[in-house]
């Protein structure tokens, strides 16, 4: 009798201890499509991105005409969000925002209050292929965030970023050369809001409650 019960109780000890292995499997599983930093957090799938946003909206720049040819602009200003270049070389006639034959990068200027910010990123020169990028924020405080990407031509690569502060603006250079003027940085689907606590924080924290219950179960079957 007292082996049978020994016996069950194995049974129901590895079993739990399986069932918790699982859950924090599926936690770690979650964990690369974001990043957190001190000041923030970096998400690379768009929809876990956008899972984190209460408030958002997006600007694809379709339909939106260009100058006359040859001629670019800046600044252009869509839905309160403001995009510049120092040689007036923005462009969007082809659907998304290209900043063509231009020795400086791309400056992005959101409307008050937004802490999340993230878009499609591209490189527009074969010159600059692979291109070694660098986006840089600066946030409401004065606090500068860099992060660093490698990208290549005409393929886009998504790029989200949530902070606990309001991020005043951010520049998006693809690290072409100042002369001859290299920076034909591309963007499109830019998504600008207001970030709640990460749905992976979330998950976390309902795995850490089933995973305690698995633990209290185990204590007990001792």
């Amino acid at each position: 009798m007292n082996a049978h019960i020994s016996n069950s109780n194995v049974i129901a000890s590895l079993s739990s201890r399986g069932w918790l292995v699982f859950l924090l499997l599926g936690v770690w599983m979650l964990l690369p499509r974001s990043r957190c930093y001190a000041q923030g957090t970096l998400y690379t799938d768009r929809s876990f991105f956008n899972a984190a946003l209460q408030s958002s909206s997006t600007i694809t720049f379709t339909g939106l005409p260009d100058p006359p040819p040859g001629n670019g602009r800046s600044p252009i200003t869509i839905s309160g969000v403001t995009f510049t270049n120092n040689e007036a070389r923005l462009f969007t006639g082809s659907g998304y925002l290209w900043n063509f034959d231009s020795s400086y990068p791309v400056g992005v200027f959101l409307p008050n209050g937004i802490n999340a910010f993230g878009a499609d990123f591209s490189g527009g020169i074969v010159q600059n292929n692979p291109f070694n990028a660098t986006l840089t924020f600066t946030l409401f405080d004065g606090q500068t965030f860099t992060h660093n990407f490698t990208g290549q031509l005409d393929s886009w690569t998504f790029l989200g970023f949530a902070f606990s502060q309001p991020i005043r603006n951010l520049v998006y250079s693809d690290g072409g050369p100042f002369l001859p003027g290299a920076h034909e940085e591309k963007l499109d689907n830019v998504t600008f809001g207001v970030a709640v606590p990460e749905p992976q924080t979330a998950l976390l924290a309902v795995f850490g409650i089933l995973a305690s219950f698995a633990v209290l179960r185990l204590w007990k079957q001792k």
